[in-house]
């Protein structure tokens, strides 16, 4: 049985919405540490990291997951199998992406990468339980 649009979007709020407040958590942690420091400044945005980018990219591609997600269960035969693949693949991609930081500090990049490995670990557990829910 497949997942409907309305099951695949309840998953997709569960896993963003834990994954935004898991990753303020760690932003918050790494923060009080002195990791997320004033010195390591986004190329794209010109700015240092604040909460609400840590959000924002917690939440944003949790939906487009979602979306992502419905069009392999509605087109494919084992929708789950090939998103995951996918998943995987897109997840070891972004863990390169914080190295591209000027001047960036290794726990720096290991906070990036840990909030990277949140929301696609949320996004694969709530989907993965809203199969086995209906089946």
């Amino acid at each position: 049985m497949k997942l409907t649009f309305k099951q695949i979007m309840g998953a997709i709020l569960f896993a963003a919405l834990s994954s935004a407040v898991i990753n303020a958590i760690i932003f918050f942690i790494f923060r009080g540490l002195g990791i997320f420091d004033e010195t390591v400044i986004d190329p794209a945005s010109k700015a240092t990291l604040t909460i609400v980018p840590v959000l924002i990219s917690s939440i944003i591609p949790s939906i487009i997951a979602g979306l992502v997600f419905f069009l392999f269960e509605k087109y494919s035969k084992n929708g789950f199998k090939f998103f995951t693949i996918l998943s995987i693949i897109l997840v070891l991609l972004s863990l390169m992406s914080p190295f591209k930081i000027p001047n960036v500090a290794m726990g720096f990049v290991v906070g990036l990468n840990l909030m990277h490995l949140v929301v696609a670990g949320n996004v694969l557990f709530f989907l993965n339980r809203a199969r086995k829910a209906i089946a």
